[in-house]
């Protein structure tokens, strides 16, 4: 049987996509839940196992050893710590399909990924940086777009809509009675946000003259990246992109939602958490804890994110 063969069987035997995650890790059963991470998988391990045939004339799986797994990450030595991080996992889960069918066959079980992990874990703050943009900043961008970019700009400023979600709001996703908007963004989900006390004035002459199924903002979401980036660089104002917007919506909702304690602890959660610590490490109040973490998921959904999310928390309310 080649070796690429023995690839498929091994993925096969930890084939877990329909089967509940939660259930599994109950059970410390170790499998691919998702199409996604199965191609994923696939993809790296037969890389390894054409690499272990061409490098060392190795043909079967069983033959592999710790230092073919070390020397195959050291080729991949070009490539960003993130993917190599991905290769360590994926290549972890090529052995537990191996010792499965090892198991089942009555065969000696291998080891030829390393104990610990080669490639250290992947820092809280790795990549994190403070993308919002200063109200001043965002109030001279506003007086020099044309209108259909502002009116996106004020959705995604007030509102946290991503750019592709002020593109497609209609006039009849407005609900002035019940105080929200209702929008459709990435991937399909559906969420209702808050308009904030104030913003209903804007709105209102954005909707002005339209038809219920005419949209907000009549332009795609590319025409607003390129004119904001555009007026950015004229202007000399330090642009992170639209999501820049959203950034800014989330710290001011923080302000907005959360007393002085609650914010101070937020702040302190964050700096554990940051510390790979667990978010309510050290934490007595609990239900200033609560009341704090119930602000941060509202915020978390209101920006279409789910809850829980202390990663996202550290990059849109740190």
């Amino acid at each position: 049987m080649s070796i690429i063969n023995q690839v498929n069987m091994c993925i096969r035997e930890i084939d877990m996509i329909g089967k509940s995650k939660r259930e599994a890790r109950k059970l410390g059963i170790k499998g691919i839940h998702s199409y996604k991470t199965k191609k994923e998988v696939l993809k790296i391990s037969k890389q390894f196992a054409n690499w272990a045939r061409s490098e060392r004339g190795i043909k079967n799986l069983h033959d592999l050893t710790e230092q073919d797994y070390k020397d195959f990450l050291d080729s991949k030595s070009h490539t960003t710590l993130d993917y190599r991080r991905g290769i360590e996992t994926h290549l972890r889960l090529l052995q537990e399909g191996l010792n499965k069918r090892a198991e089942r066959f009555g065969k000696e079980k291998v080891q030829f990924v390393t104990e610990k992990r080669l490639i250290a874990p992947r820092n809280r703050l790795e990549g994190v940086s403070d993308r919002s943009m200063g109200l001043g900043d965002i109030n001279t961008l506003k007086s020099n777009l044309s209108p259909n970019v502002r009116n996106a700009v004020e959705l995604m400023h007030n509102m946290g809509l991503r750019v592709s979600g002020s593109v497609s709001v209609k006039v009849s996703d407005v609900n002035f009675e019940k105080g929200v908007i209702s929008v459709t963004e990435k991937g399909g989900k559906y969420r209702e946000v808050p308009i904030p006390q104030g913003f209903e004035k804007t709105l209102a002459e954005m909707i002005k003259g339209k038809e219920p199924a005419e949209k907000l903002v009549n332009i795609t979401a590319r025409a607003v990246q390129n004119e904001v980036n555009k007026v950015c660089k004229k202007l000399g104002i330090q642009n992170t992109g639209t999501h820049a917007f959203r950034h800014t919506y989330a710290r001011n909702r923080v302000d907005q939602l959360m007393t002085k304690e609650e914010k101070d602890l937020f702040q302190k959660c964050i700096s554990r958490y940051v510390e790979n610590k667990p978010f309510d490490y050290g934490v007595k109040n609990r239900r200033l804890y609560n009341s704090m973490k119930s602000k941060m998921d509202q915020i978390h959904g209101e920006l279409g994110h789910g809850k829980n999310r202390f990663d996202l928390a550290v990059r849109y309310m740190r």
